[in-house]
């Protein structure tokens, strides 16, 4: 069946076209407009409207190259269906190297917005009615913050069935169970029924290049999924595990962090995590030590700590010694 006219921004796109569009959004205080981008390849073929966002929080650039590479890729020039595809939602926060909007509002707190609001309200608002309302999936591509590297990971919400469909196809190592927070994009779609999954992985203002490569192959394997692209035949069996429960360690005083756990390491109940010293030698050395047997997601990558700040992010699994193959197996690329 061939694909309906679709019309975004004012434009009307036909089957078989691809477009650079721009929506607008509130300018700077120095009258300087800016604009979201907005790419779109709209199949022939009918099919679901996929939109892929990145960079809802600025400096998170991964996924902005994510995109990039998924749309330079030839095998979704001839999907059916269509591809939304937005490389940077928060333009302000990109601009400035930062997280959030003007008045350091962050915009994944600002859902479902206003016209007549703050400017992430504004922005909100007109991402909303413009964009996400097209749009039948949603993948939303996220990074650590900085000087925090995530395991590539995908958040799921509790109850969306097809959520945890497009998850298991997108195989990454972890799929966590997260309540979304008030006023968030996910809670949005959630309450819209749209199935939604936030990948994670790696570094707030750094790319990631093994993050970066599973998240292009696990958009097109949900793609796959989802009947937008021929289905390849699978070579191997897939388990996926599942956490519900990731936990933060915290720093129980401020000093300098001395550690050799890896991401993707099993670590045992009651085992030393880290030691933080005096950085002017003139204190006791205070030993962290993991409160559960669990995963390492999460990891601080600054040596330098305060008293409570997050060390480690831990995710707890029901079969424990299987998870931490599958993870160390995942590393070896023997699950790429």
């Amino acid at each position: 069946m061939k694909n309906k006219t679709l019309k975004l921004c004012n434009e009307n796109i036909h089957a078989g076209e691809r477009l650079s569009l721009a929506l607008p959004l509130p300018e700077l205080f120095s009258c300087t407009p800016l604009y979201m981008p907005i790419k779109i390849i709209h199949g022939k073929q009918a099919g679901p409207c996929l939109l892929v966002i990145a960079a809802v929080r600025g400096n998170e650039l991964n996924g902005t190259e994510i995109i990039n590479r998924l749309l330079d890729s030839p095998s979704v020039q001839k999907l059916k269906g269509t591809l939304i595809a937005i490389p940077v939602v928060n333009v302000y926060g990109l601009m400035t190297r930062s997280r959030n909007m003007p008045g350091d509002v962050d915009l994944d707190k600002s859902f479902p917005g206003s016209e007549h609001g703050t400017h992430a309200a504004r922005v909100a608002d007109a991402f909303l009615k413009n964009i996400v309302d097209l749009a039948d999936y949603c993948i939303d591509l996220r990074t650590g913050f900085l000087n925090y590297t995530n395991l590539p990971q995908i958040f799921i919400t509790p109850g969306d069935e097809q959520g945890k469909m497009m998850a298991k196809a997108f195989d990454a190592p972890v799929i966590s169970k997260v309540k979304p927070l008030p006023h968030s994009l996910r809670t949005m779609a959630k309450e819209q029924n749209k199935p939604y999954i936030v990948y994670e992985a790696g570094e707030a203002m750094r790319f990631d290049e093994s993050a970066i490569k599973v998240g292009v192959k696990g958009i097109k394997n949900v793609m796959r999924k989802l009947d937008m692209l021929p289905i390849k035949p699978s070579i191997r069996p897939i388990k996926h595990f599942i956490t519900e429960e990731c936990v933060w360690v915290r720093a129980s005083t401020s000093g300098i962090c001395h550690s050799q756990i890896q991401l993707g390491q099993l670590v045992k109940k009651d085992e030393l995590l880290t030691t933080i010293n005096d950085p002017f030698a003139a204190g006791k050395s205070e030993e962290i030590y993991s409160p559960y047997e669990a995963v390492v997601v999460g990891k601080n990558n600054s040596p330098l700590v305060h008293e409570g700040e997050s060390i480690f992010q831990l995710a707890i699994f029901p079969e424990m010694e299987q998870a931490a193959n599958h993870f160390e197996n995942w590393q070896d690329g023997e699950l790429k």
